[in-house]
């Protein structure tokens, strides 16, 4: 026999401190009555009675003490083991990442909501395969249909509105490569599930849902934002609004109807986001088979703790019995405080083992103790089968652990699903918490964890590559500092750490542009032409390539053209084709060109620089690179 928890045991040393505490109370009882009455008076005046139930009593209660204190360790006899049958569906979901999902009518925008959403209908199928498509002008399937849940998650957390470079929004195309991808061999039907704010500019939303309806694939759609809407912001311009080509300001909000097309079409169900989506999606999707097939082979011990709590509960009856038949109406105090460990004992081991409620107990211990990485398994064990605003909290916690790890970006996805839920308070303290989160995800670009102990300066940021990630990051801190404050106008810490924020990112910004300006800088410097007087000292006829010089030439103006021997080739033209009757009028010219041959006087190293020379190519300077300017398409949020 073996026991799950054996470090439960060490309770079993606390029994001999309970026995040993009532045999010094019984001693001082009976010296107590020794002081009072003097030993001639005390058979007249003090009835001594057997103790012997007191002690039955206490030592029954002490075996079943034990005895529930092996029940809690877990005894287990062997193993058996067995292969999962899992029920498996296709799922595909389909979120929207053209610009008009940064428009903050959610919390804090919409492609958050839609990220926070997309994680929740991953916990809500977790038997199912998933993959993930993303689409704007044109749609891309990042993740592949897996029962690997880990990977989906790794993958939406890394979903921008950046990831696909062309703008617009094309819900048809998207559902296309649904249908694409449920059509390749091996892959049965399944659903598809549609987040976005349903704004679609390919006008083919009907075509769309005739190709859904005849597929016979299950849809549903979330929607994302609000009927009244807002500005999409562009941090490129100085007022932080974007505008179309005509320089008007793009105002998005909410539209269902294409969403509920589509909705409809597959026989599923449209729902705004919120706490409850996921449900209501898992309950249209019911009607969807699932196809049986064998999981991994599990090993489940065989749990004998029964063998010891039904003698512990017995022996506990037998103990509370002795002591009252043995007139003995009221119980002292050692049998009293033995009941009461023995209550608390059997209350937490039914809690532990039917009800599951000691996880936030341990987790929540484990975070006082500063054992995070216990903690952090322990609210894993305890979001099991939780709903509604009890797993939010549970989800806060895990992100509150997590940051305690200083593992920033997985405490963002635990406050993410933290900000669905409908507590004003919770929300607030998560939109708080987000902030500092994503503050410090952006700040570690340039103070990475492993090196926190060395001080770096914000001056050097500008050596760092991924300057733009941490502009981001720390703007959506700042997204978050201010939903806080919307909430709470007297969150002083939020207030503070928005300040700071907003300190932070205007350097990084000066750092970037001039880390931007030395590189256009360098680039000049590289695309600017060498130096003349360099190229003139290239030439070999610079270097006295004519030993003769102007010895052999009185004449400046002569150039020598009746002194043979000193210009062996006078001429750069060939001659014509009359000169020469066995040149063929079809040759290439550089096939009847003569070799060049060694002028008089002149080295091995000036005549192999003077052909270089002659053969090189006219153009001196890199061919600067010219990018091809696309028209800018009337709709491109």
């Amino acid at each position: 026999m073996s026991l799950a928890h054996p470090s439960w045991l060490l309770l079993l040393l606390i029994l001999p401190v309970i026995l040993l505490g009532a045999i010094l109370a019984h001693r001082r009882r009976g010296m107590a009555w020794k002081c009072l009455v003097a030993p001639r008076l005390r058979k007249q005046l003090v009835k001594e009675g057997s103790s012997l139930h007191r002690w039955v009593s206490l030592g029954l209660g002490l075996a079943a003490c034990a005895l529930l204190i092996t029940v809690i360790a877990r005894p287990h006899l062997g193993k058996s083991s067995s292969t999962e049958q899992i029920h498996t569906r296709n799922l595909l979901i389909a979120i929207d990442t053209s610009r008009s999902m940064l428009v903050r009518d959610g919390s804090p925008d919409r492609m958050t909501t839609a990220k926070a959403m997309a994680l929740e209908l991953v916990e809500a199928f977790p038997n199912d395969r998933i993959g993930i498509i993303v689409f704007s002008g044109t749609p891309v399937l990042m993740a592949p249909l897996t029962i690997d849940h880990g990977s989906v998650h790794e993958t939406i957390s890394q979903i921008d509105t950046e990831v696909i470079p062309s703008g617009g929004s094309d819900l048809a195309a998207a559902v296309q490569l649904a249908i694409k991808t449920f059509q390749k061999p091996g892959q049965k039907s399944g659903a598809l599930i549609v987040i976005s704010d349903g704004e679609d500019h390919s006008q083919q939303v009907r075509l769309a849902a005739s190709e859904i309806l005849e597929a016979g694939i299950a849809t549903c759609a979330i929607g994302v934002g609000s009927s009244t809407g807002g500005i999409i912001p562009d941090p490129r311009r100085n007022d932080g609004k974007y505008r179309d080509i005509r320089g008007n300001t793009v105002h998005s909000r909410m539209i269902p109807d294409a969403l509920k097309q589509l909705a409809s079409a597959g026989h599923g169900a449209y729902v705004p986001a919120s706490s409850g989506a996921d449900h209501a999606i898992r309950s249209a999707l019911s009607f969807l088979k699932s196809d049986q097939q064998e999981g991994r082979k599990i090993h489940i011990p065989n749990e004998r703790f029964q063998w010891f709590l039904l003698p512990a509960i017995v022996l506990l009856a037998l103990s509370l019995l002795a002591r009252s038949q043995l007139f003995l109406p009221k119980l002292s105090a050692t049998t009293a405080t033995t009941t009461s460990v023995v209550v608390g004992l059997i209350w937490f081991s039914l809690g532990n083992h039917l009800h599951g409620a000691s996880d936030i107990a341990q987790a929540n211990a484990a975070y006082q103790q500063k054992d995070y990485k216990s903690a952090l398994d322990s609210f894993h064990k305890a979001l099991i089968g939780t709903q509604g605003d009890d797993r939010r909290a549970i989800q806060f916690s895990q992100g509150s652990t997590a940051y305690r790890l200083q593992q920033w970006d997985q405490a963002t996805r635990y406050f993410s699903r933290a900000l669905l839920t409908g507590n004003k308070k919770l929300r607030q303290e998560t939109h708080y918490n987000m902030g500092n989160a994503l503050f410090q995800l952006g700040w570690s670009q340039f103070n990475p964890v492993d090196k926190s102990h060395k001080k770096t300066d914000p001056k050097t940021t500008a050596k760092v590559d991924n300057l733009t990630t941490a502009i981001t990051t720390i703007e959506d801190a700042i997204t978050h500092y201010q939903a806080t404050l919307n909430l709470e106008p007297e969150h002083s810490n939020a207030a503070f750490n928005l300040d700071e924020a907003r300190k932070l990112l205007d350097q990084i910004k000066e750092e970037k542009q001039k880390a931007e300006q030395k590189a256009q800088d360098d680039q000049q410097k590289k695309d600017q032409p060498k130096d003349k007087d360099k190229e003139k000292g290239d030439d070999p006829k610079d270097k006295g390539d004519d030993p003769q010089g102007d010895k052999g030439n009185p004449d400046p103006n002569n150039q020598d053209q009746n002194n043979p021997k000193n210009d062996p080739q006078p001429k750069d033209n060939q001659p014509d084709q009359k000169d020469d009757p066995n040149k063929d009028p079809q040759a290439d010219p550089k096939e009847n060109e003569k070799p060049a041959e060694r002028r008089e006087g002149e080295t091995e190293e000036a005549f192999a620089a003077r052909i270089l020379k002659d053969h090189s190519d006219a153009e001196t300077r890199p061919v600067k690179r010219r990018l091809i300017r696309l028209r800018r398409p009337a709709k491109d949020w």
